[in-house]
């Protein structure tokens, strides 16, 4: 299905006078509009916000779920399910006056029960929140204070409480359909209150949803009101991208995700097409390395791979300069980002060599060191929404310093497994959050996982001090305050070298030019679809 809206005629566009005669006379109605969108990730495992940590799900979640406080892609804040919110002087809780014309999918009225039952289920252990139980913070509790008023408490103070409820993560849910399914059920057949409702999911396939008729709360930056003038979204799974590209140049597709650069430049320039580059917030693309085991055990070996590639050259010679290098745990556009990380492991062949000798690594026969009959070997698991490509040039790069890195394209099953078991030295990823508490994700201890605990602590760090630190930035909520904490701990995550920033995360999507409106969420990675007409 290509989604496209057929010519007008002349004549049909006169008016209703002569329209009604076409209709009587058996003219086929006008092509619903529709949007078909090409996913690169084909292995969604669920919708349910309160679950997943993965923003390739959250492409869908987001068309299905509204948020208690809107915010678009500046990140700036808008009333959204809630019209109103105050926190408490203390910082141990926020009282939410929520609309009262608002109903989810399946008839439940939005409520402040509601609220309470999708953060207590989050809270739950049984729920198995990877992403929004640390969103959710030091969660005491909620109050209903009448039908539409709700207060959420902390057991200590949360200063990012007002900033979390704009997060995907925290969507309202319909109680009634999570009772009725059961977590799991819900997970492949969600049920929210935002402008397009779920209809199918073919695994490996397409998600198929429909406009929400009832719906008349979109956020105040849209520039819609009512119902979409959407009334279809197809996502379809395509994985490889050049399949993807083909099949927004055929017209099979309106939109695709993850467009390489060489095709972003050369769309760009040609007519017919748009181009938007998203510059995400968070956690930029980079390398968690295993501290706890095997090569990277050496704080010299991580600071040498560290210094042996040049990460502005490497956006150049990969990206064409679209993309810039990042030098830190946070991108440079995310709220309490430390430009002092700009100062640390700048290339230096020379010095990444020196580090490595006084380590005791020596040159192999081959150009690998090794030391006690131990090559510098490593494993590199890279799954495929996270850039091979880029794999094998940190490959390249890291052999001239005598470091081999054994790159392997992996499954995220095969990713669990080696978390789980703790066998990799190297593992990409990436965190797109608008606010500095995201690096509790990757760097609090809380954090490390353990067998059936998915955490995204895969370096093993622990470091008590940095720990506090990320309790004290949660119950901060002056700026200037929040940003001195976040500093600190951005040096103390420095100084490990367990973290190894390549490159801001980009969302690179083209589009067909027939329809405009496109526009992104929160973070700059998820494309909306709400405000979307023919062009």
């Amino acid at each position: 299905m290509t989604g496209r809206t057929p010519r007008i005629t002349r004549r049909a566009a006169i008016g209703g006078l002569l329209a009604a005669p076409m209709i009587s006379r058996g003219a086929p109605a006008q092509t619903p509009l529709t949007v078909t969108w090409g996913e690169d990730d084909a292995t969604p495992r669920t919708y349910d916000p309160r679950v997943t940590s993965s923003r390739h799900e959250y492409q869908v979640i987001g068309q299905i779920f509204d948020q208690l406080i809107s915010s678009d892609g500046s990140n700036k804040l808008f009333p959204g399910l809630a019209t109103a919110w105050e926190a408490a002087p203390d910082g141990r809780s926020v009282t939410l006056k929520l609309r009262t014309d608002v109903g989810f999918h399946d008839g439940t009225p939005f409520d402040a029960e509601a609220v309470k039952f999708t953060f207590d289920t989050i809270a739950d252990p049984k729920t198995a929140s990877e992403g929004a139980v640390t969103q959710l913070g030091p969660y005491a509790g909620c109050k209903v204070i009448d039908s539409h008023t709700v207060r959420i408490d902390y057991t200590q103070p949360f200063g990012a409480a007002v900033a979390s409820y704009a997060e995907g993560t925290l969507s309202p849910v319909s109680p009634t359909a999570v009772k009725r399914m059961g977590n799991q059920d819900f997970s492949q057949a969600p049920v929210g209150c935002g402008p397009f409702r779920f209809v199918s999911w073919e695994q490996g396939r397409q998600v198929i949803m429909e406009r929400f008729d009832k719906y008349n709360w979109a956020p105040p930056f849209n520039s819609g009101k009512g119902p979409s003038k959407v009334q279809r979204i197809v996502n379809r799974f395509i994985p490889d991208a050049s399949t993807r590209v083909a099949a927004l140049e055929a017209g099979e597709i309106d939109i695709s995700d993850a467009t390489p650069i060489l095709d972003m430049k050369r769309l760009k320039d040609t007519r017919g097409y748009t181009t938007m580059i998203g510059d995400a917030a968070g956690i930029p693309f980079g390398l968690e390395l295993n501290g706890s085991r095997g090569i990277f055990a050496d704080l010299n070996v991580r600071r040498a791979l560290a210094m042996s590639i040049d990460r502005a050259a490497l956006c150049d010679d990969i990206f064409f300069s679209l993309i810039k290098p990042a030098y830190g745990p946070l991108s440079a556009d995310t709220p309490g980002y430390w430009k002092g990380v700009e100062d640390y492991y700048k290339p230096d062949v020379k010095g990444a060599v020196a580090l490595l000798e006084q380590s005791g690594w020596k040159p192999g026969p081959d150009g690998i060191r090794v030391k006690d009959g131990q090559r510098l070997s490593g494993f590199y698991g890279a799954p495929p929404p996270l850039e091979p490509d880029t794999a094998v040039e940190i490959q390249a790069v890291a052999k001239r310093v005598g470091i081999e890195l054994k790159v392997e394209t992996i499954t995220f099953a095969r990713n669990q497994a080696l978390v789980f078991d703790n066998t990799f030295d190297t593992l990409p990823v990436r965190w797109i959050q608008a606010d500095p508490m995201c690096l509790e994700n990757l760097f609090a201890s809380v954090n490390i996982p353990s067998p059936g605990r998915y955490k995204y602590n895969w370096m093993q760090l622990k470091d008590a001090k940095l720990d506090t630190l990320f309790d004290d930035g949660r119950a901060v909520s002056d700026p200037a305050k929040r940003d001195a904490i976040y500093a600190e701990a951005q040096k103390i995550i420095m100084d490990s070298a367990l973290w190894l920033p390549i490159h801001n995360q980009v969302q690179t999507i083209a589009t067909r030019a027939q329809k405009k409106g496109y526009h992104f969420a929160r973070t700059s990675w998820v494309a909306l679809f709400y405000d979307v007409t023919v062009a």
